[in-house]
């Protein structure tokens, strides 16, 4: 099957000139191809691997030129040859980097009041989305006030109403093989929670 590489007009195609580099591409093809299948068909097995190489290094040449021919000809192209040079770029390309944060912080509730409070007035001036039934979840706990405050404000565990940080850890994981991505959508999230296979580079304690 052929291919339309960025059709031009016709006057472009089908010269007289571009009729005989192709006459003549053919002709190297043709000679190439039979030369090659000759020394392929003389080969035992026990000749330097090299000697195959150079073999079929010439014909993808020659191959290539008829390939060039047919497009300066007909606008087209016969053979969809692999393009070496984007393959030497994705190999080239530096992969990912990636880095997991793990975190834990243990809290203790001196004031639910105070929280309750903060929590209402964060939920307030950043509602979430409503239930099922339309109404936004009631601010009545004290993991409900903390969650309210986080969507606000982020990680807030220094400065939480009514609340004493007991004790704080973070680390910073460089994964290595085998890795296992965080799953957002599991059923258990707390199984998620662990810190992945890897390289902890740095870390940070609070108590």
């Amino acid at each position: 099957m052929t291919e339309l590489d960025n059709p031009a007009p016709a006057e472009q195609f089908f010269s007289a000139e571009t009729r005989a580099a192709l006459a003549e591409a053919s002709r190297k093809l043709a000679e190439r191809l039979q030369a090659h299948t000759d020394a392929l068909l003389a080969m035992t097995g026990d000749e330097d691997h090299n000697t195959l190489f150079e073999h079929n290094a010439a014909l993808e040449g020659v191959v290539e030129d008829w390939n060039d021919a047919v497009f300066e000809h007909t606008g087209t192209t016969a053979l969809l040859l692999d393009d070496t040079a984007e393959d030497e770029d994705d190999e080239e390309a530096e992969p990912d980097q990636l880095i997991s944060v793990v975190s834990r912080f243990d809290l203790r509730v001196v004031d639910l009041d105070e929280l309750l409070e903060a929590g209402r007035a964060a939920q307030e001036r950043h509602p979430a989305e409503l239930d099922e039934s339309g109404d936004r979840e009631p601010v009545d706990s004290a993991e409900q006030a903390i969650y309210e405050i986080s969507r606000e404000v982020g990680e807030a565990w220094f400065e939480l109403p009514g609340i004493e940080l007991i004790a704080g850890a973070r680390a910073y994981v460089v994964p290595e093989p085998p890795f296992e991505p965080l799953d957002a959508d599991a059923e258990d999230v707390i199984t998620e929670l662990i810190a992945p296979n890897g390289v902890a580079t740095h870390a940070e304690t609070w108590a």
